[in-house]
């Protein structure tokens, strides 16, 4: 009895003694598990929000609702696995302009088209045969003009037009000053980060003009 006495002291003592130890492992311990749970838990609320964005962009695609579509927000590597015409052709025209990945923002897809109708009809007879219809019409990938002769002299010209562009935001490091010749003392010159926009038109017929692109800062 008097042994079993004597292991509780010393028991109780060796308890008391480490106690502050056992206490403060275990608060640390809670400390890395709600911090471990918060960090996991931001990281499922964002990709809840990426994922809700996501639903809208394609329900809006769906829709056909081109003038105000939500971002479809997703990885490089993702893109690659996507089956859709469209992100494959951004893909091609991406490597075709050599823009690295860890430079690119985002990328957009911009289809248009143009369609005109016009008559112009003449107080003069140009035609002499009252049944004269004379019709031709020139046509390629991205055009088509139908022209239409009538008497005794209408002239009738349906016209069509594709615009396809494709729009790169990227953000590289650039020199402040007009960088050296030599490679060596490239390496000295000072560099900031320049937010680039670069618009390519796939219509050989169409010329951009006048792009602006604008980045809100916040002043916060």
């Amino acid at each position: 009895m008097l042994k079993i006495i004597a292991f509780l002291k010393t028991a109780w003592a060796f308890i008391k003694k480490w106690a502050w130890i056992l206490i403060a492992a275990v608060i640390v311990g809670l400390l890395i598990t709600c911090s471990v749970q918060c960090s996991q838990n931001k990281k499922l609320k964002e990709q809840y929000e990426i994922s809700t964005g996501n639903e809208k962009s394609l329900w809006d695609r769906i829709n056909g609702n081109q003038k105000d579509i939500a971002a479809y927000q997703t990885t490089i590597e993702s893109l690659k696995h996507i089956n859709d015409s469209t992100v494959q052709h951004l893909l091609a025209k991406q490597d075709e302009l050599k823009i690295k990945n860890k430079e690119l923002q985002a990328m957009l897809s911009l289809a248009s088209h143009f369609h005109t109708t016009d008559t112009i009809r003449l107080t003069d007879t140009i035609f002499r045969e009252p049944d004269f219809i004379l019709d031709t019409t020139v046509r390629d990938e991205w055009r088509t003009i139908e022209l239409g002769l009538r008497w005794p002299g209408d002239i009738c010209l349906d016209a069509w037009m594709l615009s396809q562009k494709e729009v790169f935001i990227t953000s590289v490091r650039e020199t402040i000053k007009p960088p050296k010749k030599c490679t060596f003392l490239r390496l000295f010159q000072k560099k900031h980060t320049v937010v680039r926009v670069r618009i390519e038109e796939d219509n050989p017929w169409l010329e951009s003009e006048q792009n602006m692109y604008i980045q809100i800062l916040d002043t916060k």
